[in-house]
């Protein structure tokens, strides 16, 4: 009887399956589910066996879709645990970005330093200066270039689709 069972229901739940997860591999995982669970099971005592299958594989389809997330959220915790941006990284960072900065002309890295080594706000610099906050705006963005070009001359930066470094090496015996 479980022989012919398996053989009359095989192909049609094993498109229902795939149908509904789109991966040939894990349908055929989640049949042999269904199927072990059939075998398991008092076949005596099921009134529309194919109810019960179809009931089965639905149940077994939910399993599968639950466990993948609970993958994908264990996944994400961990890649934002390892991504994370901690204190000590910022001040390591800075401590490279430093000597760059020290190359640009005074006014610029001042600013650079206060607002990107050091955190001050663009309005609190203008306020601590006595400059226009316009002014200290622009030269930030001014210096922020010449910084970029500085990186350009002593490092072959690579980066990804939205702007984040993927590689460098260094051009010179500057970096």
């Amino acid at each position: 009887m479980m022989k012919d069972t398996v053989e009359n229901f095989y192909n049609p739940l094993f498109g229902y399956i795939n149908k509904r997860i789109n991966n040939a591999l894990d349908a055929e995982d989640l049949l042999q589910d269904v199927f072990f669970k059939l075998s398991q099971s008092d076949l005596d005592k099921i009134v529309n066996l194919k109810s019960w299958v179809y009931a089965i594989t639905k149940n077994a389809i939910i399993d599968y879709y639950r466990k993948k997330k609970l993958e994908l959220n264990a996944l994400e915790e961990q890649f934002a645990e390892e991504t994370a941006v901690t204190d000590s990284t910022i001040y390591e960072l800075s401590q490279c970005i430093r000597p760059f900065i020290e190359q640009l002309p005074e006014d610029y890295a001042l600013l650079l330093r206060l607002h990107e080594l050091e955190g001050v706000s663009q309005k609190d610099i203008a306020q601590q200066l006595d400059m226009n906050y316009v002014t200290v705006r622009s030269k930030i963005q001014r210096g922020r270039l010449k910084l970029k070009d500085l990186f350009a001359n002593c490092c072959n930066i690579e980066r990804g689709g939205r702007g984040s470094i993927i590689c460098y090496s260094n051009n010179s015996k500057c970096c």
